[in-house]
């Protein structure tokens, strides 16, 4: 019996949001930087030194809230183990979830009639596609489990080559690539 491996990673499209707030925030950050250190100078006080420490402290924060933005998902399964991590700005990685395949309810496309009664049973939806919203069609899969108790969906983009791996450790919870 051979290994099976299956490693994919997803950028996540912020769309208008990602192109809005950088430029958005930065100009309320310099308008409010010029205020804060303009403001104290023409009323003769000289406390550059602090207000220039609260600017500088608010970019900092301004950088990291922007790169924050930059995320994406990483898929990896390898046997029946299938892991989802979410790596943020390309260096932090962040493990979202790990399961056995063999413990999913069901795994199928979301456009099924089997994911309209998964989504109304569960807690919480895990979204790992390229999309923040993601739309209804036959290349978005999910998986359905419950683990300690708690019943959740991971939606993700689906490739081919997982088929074969879904059938081999769930056979009975893999919906037909074509339902």
């Amino acid at each position: 019996m051979d290994d099976l491996f299956f490693e994919r990673t997803v950028k996540r499209d912020n769309g208008k949001l990602a192109k809005i707030f950088p430029v958005v925030s930065i100009t309320a950050l310099v308008i409010f930087a010029v205020f804060l250190n303009g403001i104290p100078i023409l009323f003769g006080y000289n406390i550059i030194y602090f207000t220039g420490m609260v600017t500088f402290g608010l970019a900092y924060l301004e950088y990291r809230l922007i790169k924050s933005l930059n995320i994406e998902y990483q898929i990896e399964i390898t046997n029946d183990n299938f892991q989802v991590s979410k790596i943020t700005n390309g260096k932090k990685i962040e493990p979202l979830a790990d399961f056995s395949i063999k413990d999913c309810e069901s795994i199928g496309p979301i456009t099924s009639d089997k994911f309209n009664d998964d989504i109304e049973q569960v807690e919480y939806a895990l979204n790992c596609t390229s999309k923040r919203n993601y739309e209804v069609s036959d290349d978005i899969w999910y998986v359905f489990l419950t683990q300690e108790g708690v019943k959740y969906i991971i939606v993700f983009d689906y490739d081919s080559e997982m088929y074969p791996i879904f059938r081999r450790y769930n056979p009975r919870g893999t919906l037909r690539q074509d339902a």
